[in-house]
């Protein structure tokens, strides 16, 4: 970490936010395993970059002439699994005071997770 080219311009070097660092690592994991809008990095100027520099072809976008679609990328999790995933945090089960209550923060609707706080991230990657 200390190698980091942005540390020296720190005014105060250890006072990095660890719990806001976890949350970003967090938010950027599950955005791209449940492919969340606006979540992912898997956008069509990524595969686009992809295609360009000629490496994983089964990225490459496609087009059929109106549209163009993006293949799900090998770590993207289906829906079934997405469903999975999210019923099995429906029935996760801490200590009263541990966290808040994880059912409420699932959507099984939008297969996504809403309203993390920082805490909640460090619980759910624990």
């Amino acid at each position: 970490m200390f190698d980091l080219p942005y540390l020296s311009n720190l005014d105060v070097r250890h006072c990095i936010a660890v719990t806001h660092v976890e949350k970003n690592v967090y938010d950027n994991v599950i955005g791209m395993l449940l492919n969340i809008q606006g979540k992912t990095k898997d956008g069509l100027d990524t595969c686009q970059d992809l295609a360009e520099m000629g490496i994983r072809a089964q990225l490459h976008p496609r087009s059929d002439g109106k549209k163009i679609y993006l293949p799900p990328a090998c770590h993207t999790l289906t829906r079934k699994e997405k469903m999975s995933f999210c019923q099995c945090l429906c029935h996760v089960k801490v200590p009263q005071g541990y966290s808040s209550n994880i059912k409420s923060l699932v959507q099984l609707k939008d297969l996504k997770l809403v309203r993390l706080k920082s805490h909640n991230c460090h619980v759910l990657m624990q």
